[in-house]
C-alpha cells in the first residue's frame, strides 16, 4: 500500500496539474477508446457469426424443418454475411459516436478552462453540450425507428445474402410495405422485453447463489490471462502499473465467468426474439410473391 501511494503521488498526480491535465484527459480518452474498439472487435468475432447463424438456422428449419448441430450452425455465421452486418453496426451507430466523442472533448475543455480559472468559455460550451444532449435525445427516438428497420436489413443479408446497398434497399422497402404489422411485432416484442426484464431481475435474485459458486471457477479463469499480462507488462513497466493492468484484465475474465448463468439467461430471450422477427420477415417476404396460378392438367375435349 505504501508503494502504491508512492507510485500515485508520484507518477499520477503530477499528471493532474494545470499545465498537463489537457494532454492527460486527451490520453485517457485515446485509451479509452483503443481498449473500448479491442474490446468490441473481440466481442464482433463472436456476436455477428452467432447472430447470422440463428437467422439462417431458423430460417432453414422453417424452410424444411432440418436441424442443425452446433459445428454446422456455426458454418452458417462465419462467412461474409457476419461482416456486412457488423458494417451495418457502425453505419448505424456513428452519429452516436460522433456525438459522445464530441461531448467528451466538450467536457474536457470546460474542465481545463476550470482548472486554469478562465470561465470565458462556459456559457458557449454549457450551450454546446446541452445542444448535444438534445441531439443525443432526437438521436434516440431516431433510433427507435432504425432499430426496427435494422431487423428487417441484417435478415435481407443474413438470409438472401444481400449486399450492404442492397440491405439496405431491401429492408425499407419490406418495412414500409408492412410498416404497421411491423410496428405492432416492435410493441409486441417491446412488452415481451419489459415483461422478461422484470423476471430477470427475479431470476438474478434466485442466481446468486450459483453466481457466488461460479467466483472459484472464474478467479482460475482469470488468473490465466492475468499472469500472463503481468509477464508481459513487466517487460515495458513496473510498479503497482503492472498490477493495475493485470488485475484490470483478470477481471474482466473473472466476472465473464461469474455472470455466465445471468448471460445464458438472457441469451435465451435473445434467441427467442431473433426467431420471431426471422419469422415475421418470412412471413413478409412470403406476402410480397404473388400467387402462382394454377392451371389444369385436364385436357378439354374438341369443339364439335
Amino acid at each position: 500500500m505504501r508503494e502504491s501511494v508512492t507510485w500515485f503521488e508520484n507518477d499520477v498526480a503530477p499528471l493532474f496539474t494545470p499545465d498537463r491535465i489537457v494532454g492527460t484527459i486527451i490520453w485517457m480518452i485515446v485509451i479509452l477508446f483503443g481498449i473500448s474498439l479491442l474490446i468490441g472487435l473481440l466481442l464482433a468475432l463472436v456476436r455477428y457469426p452467432t447472430e447470422t447463424s440463428m437467422m439462417r438456422m431458423v430460417d432453414e428449419y422453417e424452410a424444411d424443418g432440418s436441424k442443425k448441430k452446433f459445428k454446422q450452425g456455426w458454418a452458417l455465421g462465419w462467412n461474409a454475411r457476419a461482416f456486412r452486418i457488423w458494417v451495418i453496426d457502425l453505419i448505424i451507430g456513428a452519429p452516436g459516436m460522433v456525438i459522445a466523442m464530441g461531448l467528451a472533448i466538450g467536457g474536457a475543455i470546460l474542465a481545463f478552462n476550470a482548472v486554469k480559472g478562465d470561465f470565458s468559455f462556459a456559457p458557449g460550451m454549457i450551450a454546446m453540450m446541452i445542444l448535444a444532449g438534445f441531439l443525443l435525445l432526437v438521436l434516440a427516438i431516431v433510433m427507435i425507428f432504425v432499430g426496427l428497420w435494422r431487423q428487417f436489413i441484417v435478415r435481407a443479408i443474413a438470409i438472401d445474402d444481400a449486399s450492404i446497398g442492397e440491405g439496405f434497399k431491401r429492408g425499407w422497402a419490406m418495412m414500409a410495405h408492412n410498416f404497421k404489422n411491423a410496428f405492432l411485432t416492435w410493441l409486441v416484442m417491446l412488452g415481451l422485453k419489459i415483461g422478461f426484464g422484470i423476471a430477470f431481475f427475479i431470476a438474478l435474485l434466485i442466481l446468486i447463489p450459483v453466481m457466488a459458486i461460479m467466483m472459484i471457477p472464474g478467479a482460475v479463469v482469470g488468473a490465466i490471462p492475468g499472469a500472463i499480462t503481468f509477464g508481459i507488462s513487466s517487460i515495458f513497466a513496473s510498479g503497482p502499473i503492472v498490477w493495475v493492468i493485470s488485475g484490470f484484465v483478470a477481471l474482466m475474465f473473472f466476472f465473464t465467468v461469474v455472470a455466465s448463468p445471468a448471460t445464458l439467461v438472457s441469451s435465451w430471450f435473445d434467441i427467442f426474439s431473433s426467431s420471431i422477427w426471422t419469422q415475421t420477415y418470412r412471413e413478409m417476404k412470403a406476402g410480397e410473391i404473388p400467387p402462382v396460378l394454377q392451371t389444369s392438367e385436364v385436357v378439354p375435349p374438341p369443339l364439335a
